[in-house]
Order: structure tokens, then C-alpha cells, then sequence
């Protein structure tokens, strides 16, 4: 039952929120010539692009908080909807999640970003692209918030089943760009230990920051401006 159902547990998401006159709105092609929605916020006079991967049961109309928060920091970002949300269209799968996810790689090269000005930021299910992105790119850095070690040890506990989904855990230490997670103490979706196991197993610069009073839906309305601080520290720290 798990493996027949597990792409649509893994992908819940109810209805889409924006249409096509949404600002920022582009429709990339997969290579399966599969429609996939893409949004673009421009900081001016930045020149670090984030690659945001939103967590379930949201699309791109409403990323504009977490968007807005994230070019404070002095970012622009680009960020893509899964198969099956918004306007992209098709099915989620792990597999074509990453390989949509490519689709922002070449979105933001041509748009003149290289590797060195690019920050991966995944949140919850959006840790999984994130990650992967991480093992095959030199990345800025590499920001997760709420991950999970893989997708099904968020139910299970422990590794349980062969043929779990997104295994983060086995990923980590293939990333070698900086890495920042950021996880409410009070989360019941994810708990924090699956933070805890991903810093543990990551080789280089890093810094995790647990949220004292926030949940799984709640770490953008509470103060994280320390964990944006600890961003810069490892990204401009040579060792």
C-alpha cells in the first residue's frame, strides 16, 4: 500500500490559488514537453539568485511572504510549482521532481546566474530538490527549513522501508556548499531530530537553528532574523 500510494501521500495539495495573469509568472517546458509554472522576484541590484522549493499544500500565489522575507536578505528568487500543483501540469513523482526542479537551473543560467550566485532553499517536501540540486551543483549555500532524513521517516521513525523517497540523509555528505537549516522546536509534522541527523552528517560549513516557539506552518511568523545572520557567517567564513 505504501509503495502504490506513496507519491500521492508525499504530494497532497488541494486547488490551485493564482491564474496566468500572476506577476512573475513563466511557463517552462519539461522535457516530456510537460507545462510547469515557475515564478521570478526581482531584487534590485542583487546578484544572488535563490532557488525556493515550497513545502505541500502551497503554490507560487502564495509565496509572496516567504518571497518578500528572502529578498530582504537582498536575494531575488525563483521558484517552481511540482507537478500537479498550480498550472504545471502532470503528476508528482520523486523523479520528476528532480527533474523539474533542473528546469530552475537553466531558468536561472539563462538568466546569468552561475553556480556561485545561486542559494538552494528547501522547505519540508522541498528539502528533497533542494538536496539533490545540492549534490550536483557548486551552490552558494544550501538552506533547508523543516527537512525530513526521508520523506517516509516522518511516519515510520526509522528506516523501515526499501523503498523510502527523497533520502536527504544519504545525500548530505555528497553537499559541499554551506548549509543552514532552520526547524521549530514545537514541530509535530517533522521533528526537529531529523534536523539534528542531517547537520550531523554534513562535512562542511553549517549551522542549524531551532525556532523555540514555532511549529511545521508557522517559522515565518515568528522572528528567524538570527538564523539569516548565521546564513551570512557561513557563507562568507573561508574555513
Amino acid at each position: 500500500m505504501a509503495f502504490l500510494f506513496s507519491e500521492k501521500l508525499m504530494f497532497p495539495y488541494n486547488e490551485c490559488s493564482y491564474d496566468r495573469s500572476l506577476p512573475g509568472l513563466v511557463m517552462l517546458e519539461a522535457k516530456d514537453q510537460t507545462p510547469i509554472a515557475a515564478r521570478l522576484w526581482i531584487k534590485d541590484g542583487a546578484d544572488t539568485l535563490v532557488l525556493l522549493f515550497h513545502g505541500n499544500f502551497e503554490d507560487l500565489g502564495q509565496l509572496d511572504i516567504v518571497s518578500k522575507g528572502i529578498m530582504n536578505l537582498g536575494f531575488s528568487v525563483l521558484s517552481i510549482d511540482y507537478r500537479g500543483y498550480g498550472l504545471s501540469e502532470g503528476s508528482p513523482t520523486e523523479h520528476n521532481c528532480y527533474a523539474d526542479a533542473r528546469l530552475l537551473i537553466q531558468k536561472a543560467q539563462a538568466l546569468g546566474y552561475r553556480d556561485a550566485d545561486i542559494i538552494l532553499w528547501g522547505r519540508s517536501i522541498g528539502s528533497g530538490p533542494a538536496t539533490q540540486l545540492a549534490t550536483e551543483m557548486n551552490a552558494r549555500a544550501l538552506v533547508l527549513e523543516s527537512p525530513f532524513v526521508t520523506a517516509f521517516r516522518t511516519t515510520t521513525h526509522i528506516p523501515l522501508l526499501p523503498f523510502d523517497r527523497f533520502n536527504n540523509l544519504s545525500k548530505m555528505n555528497e553537499v559541499n556548499c554551506p548549509l543552514l537549516i532552520i526547524h521549530g522546536k514545537r514541530d509535530r509534522i517533522i521533528p526537529a531530530w531529523h534536523s539534528h541527523k542531517l547537520i550531523e552528517k554534513h562535512n562542511g560549513r553549517n549551522a542549524l537553528h531551532l525556532v523555540d516557539d514555532a511549529g511545521h506552518n508557522n517559522l515565518w511568523l515568528r522572528d528567524i532574523r538570527p538564523a539569516f545572520h548565521q546564513l551570512q557567517r557561513i557563507i562568507n567564513r573561508k574555513h
